[in-house]
């Protein structure tokens, strides 16, 4: 193995970390706090942390008309909308991790992998195989697995389960977007505007029915904003270093951590439903990740 590589792998092993610590934040606070709430304390957090450093780049001056200038208007249109999936993404996946166990809700949430080859394939028009087919079938049986559906109850699939595969389409559909607008924008000018759009769009949203939070519990979501940046740091670091098929599946280790945090934190036993389901979560959209990357 090189050393760049194991560089590589390093980083995003501790992406992968960030990402599922970011997650449980949520499941720390009270039962008062509503997902609008979570996610506006985070895209605020992160807003404020990278606002410095573009106004550093482009000064006071410079700093609106590199924002919002006629020539990149489209390109705000997509952040824009990359900011409402995000917006979704948090909210859904704040309820899910508050209604089910952390690990079942991440790696149903890695099913997102599965949507963004669908929603490529849509509208990018990339080419879809059978292969891609039958892994992004594996992949969504492991996540009616995670999520033990009762077939015989009313309610046969839990609010969780739901909520944290709509999360994971509205990730797969910010891959997508992502995917478009990256080699067309900064990475910081696109941080910049998703954080900033979606903290304003929040802002209108929860302004009228905000309920007082504790202090701890705000500082608990705010601190959701600083590990998502440096998530996204170590995740941009490492695949900077090496091809992504060689660290595509270092990412799933989030659902060990996941795991390995719900039994910390909260007691939360994976059941063998949990871990099989998971196992072929990671495993089809394992494949799809590399078979597209290469």
């Amino acid at each position: 193995m090189s050393r760049d590589l194991a560089k590589a792998m390093t980083w995003v092993t501790l992406g992968a970390f960030l990402f599922a610590f970011m997650f449980m934040l949520p499941k720390l606070t009270s039962a008062a706090v509503t997902p609008p709430q979570v996610a506006f304390l985070r895209y605020l957090a992160g807003f404020m942390i990278i606002l410095p450093f573009f106004l550093q780049a482009h000064g006071a001056r410079g700093a609106l008309p590199e924002l919002i200038g006629p020539r990149r208007r489209r390109l705000n249109l997509l952040h824009g909308l990359r900011a409402c999936f995000g917006i979704a993404s948090v909210c859904f996946g704040t309820y899910a991790v508050t209604h089910i166990p952390l690990a079942n809700a991440q790696a149903i949430a890695m099913t997102n992998g599965v949507f963004a080859v669908i929603l490529s394939a849509l509208f990018l028009k990339e080419r879809l195989t059978i292969a891609d087919a039958t892994a992004g079938i594996i992949c969504l049986t492991g996540a009616i697995v995670v999520a033990e559906p009762d077939i015989g109850a009313a309610g046969w699939i839990s609010l969780g389960a739901a909520a944290a595969l709509v999360q994971a389409f509205a990730w797969g559909a910010e891959v997508v977007l992502l995917r478009f607008t990256a080699v067309n924008d900064t990475t910081q000018r696109t941080l910049t505007l998703v954080n900033g759009s979606a903290s304003l769009l929040l802002l209108f949203l929860t302004a009228s029915w905000w309920d007082q939070l504790p202090a701890g519990d705000i500082a608990i979501l705010l601190a959701m904003g600083p590990v998502a940046i440096i998530g996204q740091y170590c995740n941009i670091r490492g695949f900077r270093l090496a091809a992504a098929s060689e660290l595509v599946p270092i990412k799933y280790s989030g659902v060990v951590f996941a795991a390995l945090l719900g039994i910390f934190f909260f007691d939360e036993w994976p059941s063998l439903a949990a871990v099989l389901g998971a196992v072929m979560i990671c495993g089809g959209a394992g494949y799809l990740a590399v078979a597209k990357a290469r």
